[in-house]
């Protein structure tokens, strides 16, 4: 799968997830909200003031992956790395974990660490979603820990599968689509890009 290109680097991103909500309000003001369905991130990227050359790079790698048609990977600075400790760790399942759940067993993490932090992402090796912690991912004296987190699995999770603590790469798509930038020799551009994450 093609790497969106790191180079130029992002001025500023942010990576949420959103979550489809129906509220619905009663004439004495009291709410019910109904969650449903899975949440996608969201990635909403900014460029500052870059050179022409580097701009119609970034456009040929989308009309590439024919503007918002096609699927690629997406490495984000800072949202794609934990500031918690994963020297040692090398995490996997410790259970069959089905669809629907919110929570992971993991183990063979390093003892007694804070590995991942709530609001950083995890992702099971081999499936294309990415899921927010809503909770530290702690390890106890043996190596093992829970991950809480939002959405609920899309896929089941097989003993022993791998779980990515670190590095996490977003399966995504174009929201924008850069070909109708006006682009002309000398000038600096600032513009946004926007992705939305692909499930496959």
């Amino acid at each position: 799968m093609a790497l969106y290109p790191q180079d130029p680097e992002f001025k500023s991103v942010s990576a949420y997830l959103e979550f489809k909500t129906d509220i619905s309000t009663a004439d004495t003001g009291h709410e019910q909200a109904v969650s449903h369905g899975g949440a996608p991130a969201l990635i909403s990227t900014t460029y500052n003031s870059i050179p022409y050359i580097e701009a119609i790079k970034l456009r040929g790698f989308l009309a590439a992956h024919k503007g918002r048609a096609k699927s690629f990977d997406l490495m984000l600075p800072v949202e794609s790395y934990t500031v918690g400790d994963v020297t040692g760790s090398t995490p996997r399942a410790t259970a069959l974990t089905p669809i629907g759940s919110n929570t992971l067993a993991i183990k063979d993490l390093s003892p007694n660490k804070t590995v991942r932090f709530a609001g950083e992402w995890l992702k099971v090796a081999g499936h294309s979603k990415a899921y927010m912690l809503t909770e530290d991912l702690v390890s106890d004296g043996t190596g093992n820990a829970t991950a809480n987190f939002e959405p609920s699995l899309y896929e089941q999770v097989l003993l022993n599968e791998q779980i990515t603590i670190d590095e996490i790469v977003f399966h995504v798509r174009s929201k924008t689509d850069m070909s109708k930038f006006n682009l002309k020799p000398g000038g600096n551009y600032s513009f946004k890009i926007d992705f939305v994450e692909v499930i496959r």
